[in-house]
């Protein structure tokens, strides 16, 4: 069990490094449609089908890293009055219905696709990718929802809803730590300006 949830920082990790790198394809893919169409008059046709592509493996992606930080969709009105052993039992009950869907619809199913489009040799219309390439995104990202929606029904007290106010506040307070460490102390006057203690 510790080796499942010591492997949970790389995960993260290695997630957040592909979320970013598609990002920027995306971002690439618009800006050079944006310059062959109106300044070269010759629009790239590939971008359009390449960040189709990169949007769903984004999206896809992108709720896996959601499920893991526990800011995936939820209705969260009936668990906020929740305490104790009861918000620990909602949430296991929440994380094994979707560990279940993960499991079946997502890994099964999404796995199911990706051999039928490589079985059927089915390529994509302008970049001539094979599709079973792009449908690959739907298994990884149902693994990586079984695997986190796991660690929630092993250990649910470990997770909690990311607070923006209270990560603000844990950043600020690792900021001043450092200011500190460095001798720089800030003026309640002006914060933009320290000087050395």
């Amino acid at each position: 069990m510790n080796i499942l949830f010591r492997l949970k920082r790389p995960v993260d990790r290695l997630l957040e490094t592909a979320l970013v790198l598609l990002f920027f394809v995306l971002f690439a893919c618009v800006i050079i449609q944006v310059f062959t169409r109106y300044v070269l008059n010759d629009p790239a046709i590939f971008t359009e089908e390449a960040s189709r592509f990169a949007i769903i493996w984004l999206s896809l992606l992108g709720t896996a890293y959601a499920c893991g930080r526990l800011e995936h969709m939820a209705y969260t009105m009936f668990p906020e009055k929740l305490k104790g052993a009861r918000l620990l039992a909602h949430m296991r009950s929440v994380a094994a219905m979707v560990l279940l869907f993960g499991l079946t619809v997502m890994l099964y199913g999404g796995g199911m696709l990706v051999m039928r489009a490589f079985d059927f040799e089915q390529l994509s219309a302008t970049l001539a990718l094979p599709m079973g390439y792009i449908y690959l995104c739907i298994p990884i990202s149902g693994l990586l929802i079984v695997y986190y929606e796991s660690l929630i029904l092993l250990a649910p007290a470990q997770f909690k809803t990311a607070d923006e106010v209270e990560v603000a506040l844990e950043h600020i307070a690792e900021e001043e730590k450092k200011l500190a460490a460095e001798g720089i102390v800030l003026d309640a006057d002006d914060t933009s300006k320290g000087r050395k203690a």
